[in-house]
């Protein structure tokens, strides 16, 4: 992932609560228009505290360490793979 929520919970000091949203695939595949109805489940994990690190928002290697950490709680709440790599942007209607 990007690295803007490691930025900000070593800026801020606050926790980091991951989250995963399951089924959201199934609601508007890609490609597809607007929503289909269907069930959505969030699953949330432990607050995440990263005070180990304080002062260090600077450094590009703490920021990948904590981002990585963030991202493989989000892989194992979600069941998915994580995939560092990202979707190309919509265009403008």
């Amino acid at each position: 992932g990007r690295t803007g929520i490691a930025r900000l919970t070593l800026m801020t000091g606050a926790p980091v609560v991951p989250f995963a949203m399951i089924g959201t695939d199934k609601l508007q595949p890609g490609g597809a228009g607007l929503p289909r109805p269907g069930k959505v489940t969030v699953r949330f994990g432990e607050p995440m505290e990263f005070s180990r690190y304080e002062g260090m928002d600077r450094d590009r290697y703490v920021l990948r360490a904590v981002t990585d950490s963030v991202m493989a709680e989000v892989m194992r709440l979600s069941g998915q793979e994580y995939v560092d790599m990202y979707a190309t942007k919509a265009k403008a209607a």
